[in-house]
């Protein structure tokens, strides 16, 4: 059937637009809408992409080369349809992403102090949680900024016990951050040796 739709569309086309139009519209559309749906992902878009492509057959349809398939043409017209689609689509993209990485320095430095303050009340509840050994050494190391020999001596403890004991304090930090939310784990550690 589509063969001979192709080699007799031309004379259909002189004889009666609007049939010849109608034969192409129902051989073609499934093929198309396929093709289309293929490339966007989007039921609606396809079918959009589609009917702009037998609009433009329409549009053109006395002009075309009679020795040329029909069906190549319709193809043709759907690649640069959906290449344009994509060429918009970048374009907004790039605009989307350069209005929203020109934040305002004010909100900047908003977003950073209320980032920062929930991670302390975050640190400072599992803080709370640790056993009083491991939270009495986290806190002379981050609050009174000793080193691990003074806490050691202050606690009568080994310098291997007191650094197991911060190593054991900041592993809970890390994990009880990731539960958090993974993308403030480096902020939190950050804030958590250096608060």
């Amino acid at each position: 059937m589509y063969k001979e739709l192709e080699s007799n569309f031309f004379l259909l086309v002189k004889l009666d637009k609007n049939k010849a139009f109608n034969l192409v519209f129902d051989a073609y559309w499934s093929a198309l809408y396929k093709q289309a749906y293929k490339k966007v992902h989007c039921t609606d878009l396809a079918q959009d992409l589609v009917q702009d492509v037998f609009v433009s057959l329409w549009d053109k349809i006395e002009l075309l080369d009679a020795e040329g398939s029909v069906l190549a043409y319709l193809f043709a017209i759907l690649r640069n349809k959906i290449l344009k689609l994509y060429e918009k689509d970048s374009v907004r993209l790039k605009y989307a992403v350069s209005v929203t990485t020109k934040v305002a320095p004010s909100d900047v430095h908003s977003q950073n102090a209320i980032l920062e303050k929930e991670l302390k009340a975050i640190i400072d509840a599992e803080v709370e949680k640790m056993p009083l050994r491991m939270k009495e050494i986290y806190l002379l190391k981050r609050e009174d900024e000793l080193s691990i020999k003074q806490i050691a001596q202050d606690l009568s403890l080994s310098e291997q016990t007191v650094k197991n004991q911060l190593q054991m304090a900041y592993q809970r930090l890390r994990a009880r951050v990731k539960d958090y939310d993974s993308s403030l784990a480096l902020l939190a550690l950050f804030i958590a040796k250096h608060l």
